[in-house]
Parts: C-alpha cells; structure tokens; sequence
C-alpha cells in the first residue's frame, strides 16, 4: 500500500453462505494508478496548491460466471471473471476476499491468465486492520459492512493498459443442515461499488443428494429451477448491464416425506415472529397417486372475442383437452347470449371423447352477447354431488361484461354463492380490458380459485396452457395447517388453495410463543382426511432469514389492497398500509416513494425525487399504469387498463415468493439507457431506499435515514473514519452494514440515534521546498 496514492477498485462477487453467517466478496486494491494529472503553475513556489481529487479506479467487469456443485451437502464453487482495465497505464493490485470465521473452507485456489496465484489467508485481527485502514485512507466506507471477517490476500501484477484480466477462484466448503434446510448465499450487492454494468451475469448450480429434495427457492432472485428427479436439481439464474443490489440466497429442503414442509423463523428478542411454510408435493407423482379431477370448461364465443382472440382460445382448449389425465371427467360450455353444452353431463376423458370435443372447439364462432350469469348457473348445476372423492374445477374465460339477462355483478355473485358447493374451485380469466375486475376477482376470491389477465398483444394460448399444466395433477385438497398450542396470526394466504404436482404452496405469518412445536398439514385425498405432522422449533431470537420480515408485509400489502379496490376504503386499511410501507420500504399506491403520505419525509423530498432520473422512471411507468391514483372517484373503476393494472399488482403483490423491490413497476434498476444506467451507478442519490437486513433507509437531504428514526431524539455526532466510528462498528456487529451505505447516515441502536458525519477535509501544509 502506498498511502494516499491508491484509489479502492471494489467489487463483490461472491461466496460462502452458511446459517450461522455469510461471506461478503472480493475486493482489489489497486496500489499504482495511473499519473496524475499535470499540476497547474502557481504563483507562490513555496506553497504547494491542493491536489486535485483523483478519478475513481474502477475497473469494468465484463462478465461473471459462477457455477456451483453441491453433492450432499459439499459445495464447489467456480467463478469466472473478465475485468477490463480501462486506463491507458498498467497497474498492480492486491486482491482480498472477505471469509467468515467458521466458514470451513477446504479449497481454496486462485488463478489469474492462466497463473496459479499464491496467496494467504488472515485471521480476523490482521483483516481487521486491513479493512479499517483501506476505509480511512480512502474516505470510503463501502467495505465496512466486510470488517469481522477472515481475508484470502493475494496480489495481482500486471494488469495491463487497455487489456482485459481474467480471474478464476475456487474453493469447497460443507454446508450446514438444520432440520432438513440447507442454504447456500451468493453475495451480489455489488450496486453500490461498480461505476459501470456488469454486461454479464450467470450463476448455475447442480444440487444432488441421496435423500429426497422437496423444495428449491430463492427469495432474492427469480432463478429458472429444473427437476431431473427426486434427487437431483438445477437452478439458474441470468442477468445483463445490471447494477446487482441484493446477495442472492439459494435454499432446498430434504425429506423422504410424502409432502415436504420446509419451515424457516425470523424473530428479534420481545416482538412476535415471523415464519414461512412451504408445502411440497413430490417432485414426480405416480399416476395411482394424482387425484382423478372433474373440470369443465367456460368459454365466452360473444361477438367481441372474434378474430384472434377466439382462435386463440380454441387452440387453448384444445391442448388442456389433449392434457387430461385418463381418469378425469370434463365438458365443455361455451356461452355468448346463452350458454351450450358439448356434452349433457361431465363425460369420461377417453380418446374418442376428447377427439370429439377437440372438434367441437374447432367449431366455436365469436357472436352475440355476454351472459355470465346463465353461464355459471349452468356449469354450477354440472357439480356431481354423489361422489365427494373427485375435485370439481371450472375454468371460466370472458373478454367482456355482462350484458344479457342478469348483469348487475353484485346479483351474480350472490347467485353463484348460492349454487355453489363448497368444493368447487372456480379459475378465472380476463381476456383484454373491457372486463369488470371486481366481478372477477371477487368469483375467484368467494370461490377458493385464481384470477389471471390477459393484457391486449398477450399470447391466450399461453397463459391458459400454462395455468392448465399448473393444476392438472391434484395431489391433495382443502389444506390447513396447523400449530398447536402457537399463537399465529396475520396468516397470507388466508385460505390454502388445493396442492399440484408440480407447484409449491407458500405461507408466511407472524407468531408468537416459542420452543419445539408439531405442526400438522391436513388435507383430503379421494374423499378422506389425511394428516401429515412435522416438528420445528420457533426461536425467540433469530436473525438469520432478514428477508421474511419484508416477504410477509408485501404479502400483507397485497391483500390490503385488494381489501381496499374490492370492498371500498377505509382510513384504518390505508393508515396500516402507510405504516407497512414505511416500516419495510415497499412502494404501495399511497406512499409513491413515500414522498406524498409518510409526514417524516415530506419536506422538500418531492424535489429530491424527480431530480433522481431513476426516480422518475419508476413513477412514470407507475403512474403510467394508474397505479399512483388512489383518489376517491378513480378507484371505483372495475374496467379498464387501470383496473386491470390494479388487481394484477394486488395479486403479484399477495402471490409473491420474493420481497417485492422498492423499483417494482419500472426499470430503475437497469437505470434505462447505458446513459443512464452510467448516471445512476455514479449517483449514489439514485437510490433512494435500500435494505440492509430488516431495516429500511431513506435517502433525504444527503442523509442515509433509519426508518425507525422518528426525527424528534437528538442524534449523537460520530465523526466518520473517527476511533469512536470504528470502536462503535467494532462493538454492534450489525452496524457495519449500515454504515457502509456512506459518509452521512443516521441509525437507531439500542434506542440511541447515531449520526454519522464526514471528517474535515485535510488541509495542505506549505512545503519547506523550492521547487
């Protein structure tokens, strides 16, 4: 190192997630940049003018490929890296890599161009100094959030002018079962310290082990998962020009179960808990063990489906005919003015059968009128009530509202509640804009199905084969959980749906209560009641899984809104909507950035807003799609773009598996253009909110703002890069990550606001030389 003559390159790639404690990534010091710019002459030789400040040295990363094997339970990592070095001078670097200290690494090998590298590993002391001393001198506190941590050090000589370097790392490590779950973290919020998008990203991962793997998710990031079998699986994920901003977190359950039922807990001391279930069918179900299923089909042939949308709609039914299952029963009933039949009753799926009705869909013309109600009856009154061992599903599609006999929405529905058997499941789809949402939503909300919408330009055919292959093989139906002598409440979703082969089902809640529970998943199969019982421990303190806090509030948020567009607002369901959006920095209709609602931020934070270009991207397209508009008169609209906008945010909202980013709905995080996404990546005051475990902050005023801080405790001063700043990092484990968001950053600890402030710059004392 050579003083204040090296500038911090810094990037985070990745390693090494364990239950007890996570890796950061790697770093490069670079300690000969390129010369200086030219001094300008002065006009007092025997003072030396300030310097002035130096370019950042950040090198670009072109691509980052990272493959991954875990063979039960051991896991190899390779990664693949290219950086270019932009400047016009080769320079030299030291690489670290930040290690937990009980992550047990038993490989661990380094090459550079072709070159096995040496390097040594650091114990934490000696990599705490070397952490502290890089975040001093450079005034910069991004690698906070590393310090506690072991370091691999190596050098890297040449990195040549104008020339690309490629690094290849490699390493093993055991990773930890609890209960059955077994996690591995790849960090990538790397957003913060790169100048320039990765052009490319790539992460795959081979997991195989002798023992049944039930459940492989991500609540980070949306990876592509493919099931070879019950004991080997594959997960992948890919990205291009992305600032990455969130560490991505792989899991998967083991169990010789019939049904999986992985169970992770998040709880901080004196609050309740917050836990998610995922319930897993096998991953290949014998064809004795899928449940034999009645199904008909609901398709609205009036004059406004004509052209493509009918023809795509027979092309739709036709593949969900060729998909029965031999045991299964179905009818069609197409319906304009008045609904018809393929058949009397629910005829069994037979070739002959189903190449008949194949025919028949071939035949269905778009003319006359809309009758929902008539249509419903009819498929309604088609329930066989003599055989409670078979499933009843209806599939129901429209493009329009109700225009003959009843069409009062509200009357429909009552007349549908009273037909209904309790279980039928009713699947509805909108097709285009002119649908009434309330009325469709509320069909599948009162009658335990889903909703879906198929936007103008949108491929029918699509979205209804892929629903189609969804809930083909029921496995088990009218699912409850339940914990036993645990308190839990605020449960999403409220009511379980039936359980696929093929599919998950997911539920977060809070608890409260503590120790060993039994937690029992009933459900019935071919008419009678099965029980399935599995043991975990709800902790009183634990703080490994910081995402669920946020998952279960966007959920939550979800329902709330949809409580709100269907059943009217109230001033309690928006108050506890504001508070949920505050509390977890989720972007909600009436918070838009938090700016008009939260009073804490309001001042003058409407200007720094707009002025952020990544900012007003995302509210654009929000508002864009009616999202922002909650006002009085708007939000009575059951039909329209806006509406159909509305329940599609509601229902990804309240589905999702993943907490749903402050930029959901626009393209901050690509930042637009390579302009822009330049502009952004160099301006840190383009984010406005970001995460740091459970905590939210805000960026107001070129402050980094707890979201707990209430604005009215007076904060206690700590000078940045100050002993007191590192004593204080050095003495709460979680406040590293924090202050690494930058210089200006205000936290609550223990009910204490700290503030952190930026060192005075150092003044240039006059040289004792002539030259």
């Amino acid at each position: 190192m050579r003083g204040n003559q090296f500038r911090l390159w810094t990037l985070l790639l990745g390693l090494l997630w364990m239950a007890a404690g996570y890796a950061s990534g790697q770093t490069i010091i670079i300690d000969r940049p390129p010369p200086m710019p030219p001094m300008p002459p002065v006009p007092d030789p025997h003072r030396r003018p300030p310097r002035p400040p130096m370019r950042h040295m950040q090198l670009q990363i072109k691509n980052l490929g990272v493959n991954v094997a875990i063979v039960d339970g051991v896991a190899e990592t390779k990664i693949d890296q290219i950086f270019h070095n932009r400047f016009d001078r080769t320079v030299e670097g030291t690489f670290i890599y930040p290690l937990d200290d009980d992550v047990a690494v038993s490989r661990f090998t380094m090459n550079i161009n072709g070159k096995e590298v040496e390097g040594k590993l650091l114990g934490v002391e000696e990599a705490r100094r070397i952490y502290e001393s890089i975040v001093a001198r450079m005034r910069d506190p991004a690698l906070l959030e590393y310090v506690g941590k072991r370091m691999f050090q190596a050098r890297i000589f040449p990195i040549n002018p104008k020339a690309d370097v490629r690094v290849r790392l490699s390493y093993t490590q055991m990773l930890k079962s609890d209960a059955g779950l077994v996690g591995y973290r790849y960090p990538l919020n790397i957003g913060k310290h790169v100048f320039e998008p990765i052009e490319q990203i790539s992460l795959l991962a081979r997991i195989k082990s002798k023992v049944a793997i039930k459940s492989v998710f991500c609540p980070s990031h949306k990876l592509a998962v493919s099931r070879v079998c019950d004991h080997e699986v594959t997960a992948s994920y890919e990205g291009a020009h992305e600032y990455p901003n969130r560490d991505l977190k792989l899991f998967y359950s083991l169990s010789d179960k019939e049904f999986g039922l992985t169970m992770l807990a998040y709880r901080e001391s004196g609050n309740d808990g917050y836990f998610l279930a995922r319930i897993s069918p096998p991953a290949s179900v014998l064809a004795e063990d899928v449940v034999a299923k009645d199904i008909s089909f609901v398709i609205d042939t009036s004059g406004s489906m004509s052209g493509g949308k009918i023809e795509q709609a027979r092309r739709a039914l036709k593949f969900c005919l060729s998909n029965l299952n031999k045991q299964d029963r179905f009818n069609v009933i197409p319906f304009s003015h008045e609904p018809l039949r393929f058949a009397d009753e629910l005829m069994p799926a037979t070739p002959e059968n189903i190449e008949r009705a194949r025919k028949f869909a071939n035949d269905l013309k778009a003319i006359g009128g809309t009758n929902i109600n008539d249509a419903l009856l009819a498929v309604l009154s088609d329930a066989p009530k003599d055989d409670e061992t078979r499933p009843y599903y209806i599939v129901f599609l429209t493009d329009g509202q109700p225009t003959i006999s009843v069409t009062d929405p509200d009357e429909i529905l009552e007349n549908v509640a009273d037909k209904n058997a309790a279980r039928v499941r009713l699947f509805v789809f909108g097709v285009g804009h002119d649908v009434n949402t309330k009325l469709l939503d509320l069909l599948a909300e009162q009658n335990r199905g889903w909703r879906d919408y198929v936007e103008p330009g949108q491929d029918l055919e699509l979205v209804l084969s892929s629903f189609y292959r969804k809930v083909a093989d029921p496995v088990l139906g009218d699912l409850s959980l339940s914990f036993g002598d645990l308190r839990v409440h605020d449960m999403y979703p409220p009511k379980l749906s039936d359980l696929f082969s093929g599919t998950e089902l997911v539920v977060t809640g809070r608890y409260s209560g503590l120790g060993h529970k039994a937690v029992k998943l009933s459900g019935t199969r071919r008419g009678k009641e099965e029980w399935h019982v599995y043991e975990t421990t709800f902790p009183t303190d634990d703080r490994t899984h910081d995402f669920l806090p946020r998952l279960w509030a966007t959920r939550k948020v979800g329902y709330l809104l949809d409580e709100i567009r269907l059943h009217g607002e109230s001033k309690e369901l928006k108050q506890t909507i504001v508070q949920l959006a505050t509390q977890y920095g989720i972007i909600t209709p009436y918070t838009a950035y938090l700016v008009t609602e939260s009073d804490r931020l309001a001042h003058g934070e409407r200007r720094g807003v707009w002025s952020s270009p990544q900012a007003r991207q995302t509210v654009n397209a929000l508002e864009g799609l009616g999202y922002l508009d909650y006002s009085e008169e708007k939000q009575v609209e059951a039909t329209g773009g806006r509406a159909v906008a509305r329940s599609k945010v509601a229902d990804t909202l309240q589905r999702a598996e993943r907490s749903i980013p402050y930029n959901y709905g626009g393209k901050a995080t690509d930042g637009g253009d390579d302009e822009s996404r330049r502009r952004v990546g160099k301006d840190r005051k383009a984010r406005l909110i970001e995460h740091v475990g459970t905590r939210t902050f805000y960026y107001v005023d070129g402050k980094w703002i707890d979201g707990t801080y209430d604005g009215k405790k007076e904060t206690k001063k700590i000078v940045a890069f100050s002993p007191e700043y590192f004593g204080l990092v050095s003495k709460h484990k979680d406040l590293a990550a924090c202050l690494a968001l930058g210089q200006r950053v205000i936290v609550v600890i223990d009910g204490v606001a700290y503030e952190t402030t930026p060192p005075p710059e150092p003044r240039e004392e006059p040289s004792q030389d002539k030259d």
